[in-house]
């Protein structure tokens, strides 16, 4: 399986983890410019999904930052650890629960 087909495995994965927990889950075609955008109850989170192998450089989460603090959002990283999705608010570094 490819890269791609792994990338987006995961958000379907991620959107549906957000879904099952009552979240609004926008997923943007071909990640342009985030995977996911996950609405509930007043709150907005984007989501940028990594598989195991793959990074986020800086200059990106520079990017997101600055997108989330735009919206009033909240950026949060989705990525796959021994095959269970993790969420970390990036802003802060924190683990994220749902």
């Amino acid at each position: 399986m490819n890269s791609y087909a792994k990338g987006r495995r995961l958000e379907y994965k991620v959107r549906d983890l957000f879904k099952n927990k009552g979240y609004i889950v926008i997923r943007a075609a071909q990640s342009k410019p985030i995977d996911l955008v996950c609405l509930k109850d007043g709150k907005i989170l984007i989501v940028e999904c990594k598989t195991e192998k793959a990074t986020l450089s800086k200059s990106r989460r520079l990017e997101l930052l600055k997108l989330a603090e735009a919206s009033g959002a909240s950026l949060v990283l989705a990525y796959l650890k021994k095959q269970k999705v993790e969420l970390i608010d990036l802003k802060t570094g924190i683990p994220l629960t749902l």
